[in-house]
């Protein structure tokens, strides 16, 4: 067998060389997962973040749910957001009816609570009536005094009282009344006072003139429960 001369062997080194530095430059493909396999999970990934809201988002949603629920008020019962307000619901109350030169001053008051007043039961009321203003000297008196109540359907005369009495300083006109029971379906009731008055002419005179005066109170009352 010959041997290669030097020009062959020359050309063998070469194309070792060329070959050597192509495999080199190239890159081997990624065969750790196939495409489809890749794509599934990302997938799965993907609803699962959707279906799982985090936790801060749903505390933030229970949050807000709280403070809808706080900012709403809650809802009066019927009788207690139909019941408007009344003259007594205070406990007293005090009214100047003019008279002439004078001012008649009575003084409305109860030991109940008016804010629980119902068509049932009975209801008191207690007044008491004065003169301010005038001379001081000229008689004063009360004749008659009369107080009716009125429920839109019934009207009853809840007191009266015929007589004279002395009306002028340091006197007054005391009485208590009974409300009794008004017509079932009733929302409130109006309490009318009348104080009829002898007023003298002139001090020492033993002459009158008749002065009427007139005062009213609305009451209002609950809507029993019918169950």
């Amino acid at each position: 067998m010959s041997r290669p001369t030097p020009r062959a062997r020359a050309a063998a080194f070469a194309l070792g060389t060329a070959l050597l530095a192509g495999l080199t430059g190239c890159d081997w493909p990624d065969v750790s997962m196939s495409p489809g396999i890749a794509a599934e999970a990302a997938a799965a990934e993907a609803a699962d973040e959707t279906a799982e809201p985090s936790s801060d988002a749903a505390d933030e949603t229970a949050a807000d749910e709280v403070a809808v629920q706080d900012a709403v008020p809650a809802a009066a019962t019927p009788s207690e957001s139909a019941r408007p307000a009344g003259d007594l619901d205070a406990g007293s109350l005090t009214r100047a009816l003019p008279a002439g030169d004078r001012t008649v001053v009575v003084d409305y008051w109860t030991a109940d609570q008016a804010t629980t007043w119902t068509a049932a039961g009975d209801k008191t009321v207690q007044l008491s009536a004065h003169v301010e203003g005038g001379d001081g000297e000229t008689e004063v008196l009360v004749t008659r005094f009369a107080a009716t109540t009125d429920d839109g359907t019934a009207r009853v005369l809840a007191a009266e009282d015929r007589g004279e009495f002395a009306l002028m300083p340091p006197f007054s006109y005391t009485t208590a009344l009974t409300l009794t029971d008004a017509t079932p379906t009733a929302t409130s009731l109006t309490l009318t006072v009348q104080f009829d008055l002898l007023v003298e002419t002139e001090p020492g005179s033993s002459r009158y003139f008749r002065q009427t005066v007139l005062d009213t109170l609305e009451l209002p009352l609950l809507q029993e429960d019918p169950s």
